[in-house]
């Protein structure tokens, strides 16, 4: 029985290897590595817990300022905004690979800690959007407890 053992390994094993070869030969033949058309593209976010505040900084290269809604609300910042299509298809050329998002995206950040909605400060240079905000301070409750 462990000869059989052994042909079942080999034959997983083979059949592992053949798989791997033709996802890696489709992937490259296919240009999976561009985006697919519709498909939404992501924001590149940074967070930063500097004691007091927490420190966020989004690229959107392209996006305009106008384009962009950002709220907070407890412990959630939530970025909406659009990016135009940065590109024009000349003529009757065919798209071979477009790897830059464009349309409508949202992305919804959770933060360990609520923060004090108040005391968010924002700013958007160079298609960068550098968020600050400040930890709100819960004091800790403080109950009596009977005692049964």
């Amino acid at each position: 029985m462990s000869e059989k053992k052994d042909e079942t390994f080999e034959m997983l094993f083979s059949m592992k290897d053949k798989m791997d070869r033709f996802f890696a030969t489709s992937e490259a033949d296919s240009g999976s590595f561009c985006l697919k058309p519709g498909s939404q593209w992501s924001l590149a976010v940074d967070l930063f817990d500097c004691g007091d505040e927490y420190q966020i900084t989004i690229d959107l290269p392209g996006v305009d300022k106008g384009q962009l809604d950002l709220t907070v609300a407890a412990d959630k910042l939530v970025i909406k905004g659009r990016r135009e299509e940065g590109f024009e298809v000349p003529g009757n050329a065919e798209v071979i690979c477009l790897e830059r998002g464009h349309g409508r995206f949202e992305r919804v950040i959770i933060l360990p800690d609520p923060v004090d909605a108040d005391q968010v400060k924002a700013t958007f240079k160079n298609g960068v959007l550098k968020v600050r905000a400040l930890k709100k301070i819960v004091p800790a409750a403080k109950k009596n407890i009977v005692i049964e």
